[in-house]
């Protein structure tokens, strides 16, 4: 929607239902626990984004997220209560850690940190962690990759900033390679693969094998 305009002006129906989403700048580092609306909007869209893997995170930072949440959720670790096979991971982890044997263990020995943060101050937590990730404000694509010196494909998240593009591991979700935009010196889609030019500041061309081309230019 445009937020310049009204909703009568874009022909909303009075009867249709909008989801609110709160906009995510880049450099947005405001987080104001006096305004709860807000800070549970910001909460809600973190926590989602790590679920979905909008923000990829690796393992470790899955868990730290996941013992965060059950300190949203259920407030201070009670052992007797709080034990593998109380959560149902997939509410709590993205789907590619879900089944690592002993994670649950894992997330409520996080949990067991966060000992007497509110509600409100986990929930601060979770959106600062959330924004401090190396990913944050990145919008990914996964793409296939040449292996070098063999005929064979990987998977990678190709992602692009206002400031660079970068190369992630698609399993670990490190950060491979950042290329500056300065850099960047042209860039071409095709219905199947997406290549940059690096001009004068590389030998070689970067090229994938992706279906959004489009989209990624």
């Amino acid at each position: 929607l445009d937020h310049s305009k009204t909703l009568r002006e874009q022909d909303i129906d009075p009867n249709e239902v909008l989801l609110l989403r709160r906009k995510f700048f880049y450099s947005d580092q405001n987080v104001d626990a006096r305004d709860p609306v807000q800070l549970n909007l910001l909460y809600v869209q973190s926590r989602d984004a790590i679920l979905n893997g909008t923000h990829p995170v690796s393992m470790e930072e899955a868990i730290q997220f996941g013992g965060l949440q059950c300190q949203v959720q259920f407030g201070d670790h009670v052992e007797a209560k709080h034990k593998p096979g109380f959560l149902d991971l997939k509410e709590f982890l993205p789907k590619e850690y879900v089944k690592i044997k002993g994670i649950e263990k894992k997330i409520f020995v996080e949990h067991k940190k966060f000992v007497g943060l509110t509600e409100v101050e986990a929930k601060v937590k979770y959106t600062q962690f959330c924004r401090s990730l190396k990913t944050y404000g990145i919008t990914f694509f996964l793409v296939k990759e040449k292996m070098k010196g063999k005929n064979k494909l990987v998977p990678r998240l190709l992602g692009i900033t206002k400031e660079s593009v970068v190369r992630v591991d698609e399993r670990t979700k490190e950060i491979m390679k950042t290329w500056p935009l300065t850099t960047v010196r042209r860039w071409a889609a095709s219905p199947n693969s997406f290549t940059l030019d690096f001009g004068d500041y590389s030998d070689t061309y970067y090229s994938v094998q992706t279906t959004e081309g489009e989209q990624i230019s």
